[in-house]
């Protein structure tokens, strides 16, 4: 019998293909929850005075910039002004160029192309990556 633990697996896929050194070192970490690292860092913080409503935004956050919200999405998901979200977008930008650079290289890529790549992972065949284009809309 095989098991996985897909824990943070988006996350974790964005800093492999990001390259980004700063969350590579964070999800190295095999003590501590990430989302709780990536806000101290981000803020400026020491893990123990993170609030657990700050992890909880951080993470909502870095989900949100993932799959593409901007700053009007995720001033809703965030409950703050959209001015306060674009802060936040550039502060996450500038903290981990790697995930902006990234980002930026992904949509660029898919904007020539016309097409975006998913990789899906198939539970029942353990791990067998089918790559399937999706026309952009």
């Amino acid at each position: 019998m095989v098991t996985a633990d897909y824990s943070q697996i988006e996350l974790r896929l964005m800093a492999h293909f990001s390259k980004d050194p700063t969350l590579i070192e964070l999800l190295s970490k095999p003590d501590g929850d990430v989302f709780t690292m990536i806000a101290s860092r981000w803020v400026g913080k020491e893990e123990a005075l993170i609030s657990s409503k700050e992890r909880e935004t951080t993470k909502r956050f870095i989900y949100g910039i993932l799959y593409g919200m901007g700053a009007n999405s995720l001033a809703e998901q965030l409950e703050c002004s959209t001015e306060e979200a674009a802060q936040k977008i550039q502060s996450f930008k500038r903290f981990f160029p790697g995930v902006s650079s990234w980002l930026h290289e992904a949509v660029a890529s898919c904007r020539q192309k016309g097409l975006v790549y998913l990789v899906v992972i198939s539970v029942l065949s353990l791990f067998i990556y089918d790559t399937i284009p999706l026309m952009l809309v």
